[in-house]
């Protein structure tokens, strides 16, 4: 993948920054959606949804939040929409595991 035309405009130690501030921002959103979703008892389609529309609404509050990245983030909406979502997934089915398996095990 090549860089963008005006990547000399950004400076790599804050994009990396950016970087690293929204992957800790999706791990904790997925930790959260996850932990509701198992204690809501959501399972097989319904729990994928929930983690697709929470996915949505967090990409939406970002991208407004942002202003669209293009100033803070080197390839702008692509890194803050698709940017880890296989680690979000993994964490997202960690805590519903989790929270599900505590909240449901007697029932």
């Amino acid at each position: 993948m090549n860089p963008p035309q005006d990547a000399h405009k950004f400076v790599q130690a804050h994009v990396q920054h950016n970087g690293r501030q929204l992957q800790y921002i999706r791990s904790c959103f997925a930790a959260i959606a996850g932990s509701a979703a198992g204690i809501l008892g959501l399972t097989n389609l319904s729990g994928f949804l929930f983690y697709a529309l929470s996915w949505t609404l967090l990409s939406v509050l970002l991208l407004s939040r942002t202003s669209g990245g293009s100033k803070y983030f080197m390839n702008g909406y692509k890194d803050i929409v698709f940017n880890g979502a296989v680690g979000g997934l993994l964490s997202y089915v960690l805590f519903h595991t989790l929270l599900y398996g505590l909240v449901h095990l007697y029932q």
